[in-house]
């Protein structure tokens, strides 16, 4: 579907063309040119997409629930206060639809646009969330944590999940937990984030010691050299 057919396209028809494509997908979030109906959703923030998609979060099939999710995530942009056009609506079905959502895959779509919507208020929600069995719930949380804490300083009970998760025995999940401890928490000291990659080092692997390296190449300016120095030389046992 060529691009102005997409912008030809009713909304009716970017839903049905874009619950195609997801289900075509590999089990792998998509970039922009491989869901484009679906980005053109997001583009079209009207409260009747918006209704819309929150109905298919009440289906029966699990693709259907996932569309009206991943909808919902990006649905609009942002305004100078981080809110999209429907946040707390959006915030509102989510919540309650995640509480008897059987498919992890599913629930961590939910979880995902809860981050996507900086909804700090459901923070244990999330948390609660953190030792699920399925990984796509667990690596919802890890990516999704950041945007639910305290921009002024990280509450301790989400430091703790994120350091658990940094532990996770799924790569992906460790990775997005890594760095959101090194890059992504307020009011901790690089004193703090030394002691982390410390401890996290001696009871890793050589794949978590080279996670730990790698961070080291993706702090900020504003980090000092002492916790560059500390993640770049961590070595192998």
């Amino acid at each position: 579907m060529g691009i102005d057919d997409i912008d030809a396209a009713t909304d009716d028809e970017l839903f049905v063309r874009a619950l195609h494509e997801i289900s075509v997908e590999d089990g792998e979030d998509g970039d922009d040119g491989s869901v484009p109906c679906l980005v053109a959703l997001h583009g079209r923030p009207t409260r009747y997409v918006f209704e819309r998609a929150a109905r298919l979060l009440a289906c029966e099939e699990p693709t259907e629930r996932e569309l009206g999710a991943r909808v919902l995530r990006e649905l609009g942009p942002y305004d100078t206060e981080d809110h999209r056009p429907f946040t707390a609506e959006t915030i509102e079905v989510v919540v309650a639809e995640m509480a008897d959502e059987p498919d992890p895959w599913v629930l961590g779509w939910m979880i995902s646009a809860l981050g996507y919507h900086n909804a700090e208020e459901t923070l244990d929600l999330v948390l609660g969330h953190q030792a699920h069995p399925a990984q796509p719930v667990r690596f919802a949380v890890a990516a999704a944590l950041p945007a639910l804490t305290d921009g002024e300083h990280t509450q301790d009970r989400a430091v703790e999940a994120l350091l658990k998760l940094a532990e996770d025995d799924n790569e992906a999940v460790r990775w997005y937990a890594l760095y959101a401890l090194f890059n992504e928490t307020a009011g901790i000291t690089d004193e703090q984030k030394i002691a982390w990659a410390t401890a996290l080092a001696e009871r890793g692997d050589t794949e978590r010691r080279a996670q730990l390296r790698h961070l080291g190449t993706t702090l900020d300016d504003d980090s000092g050299t002492s916790l560059r120095d500390a993640l770049q030389q961590t070595q192998d046992a």
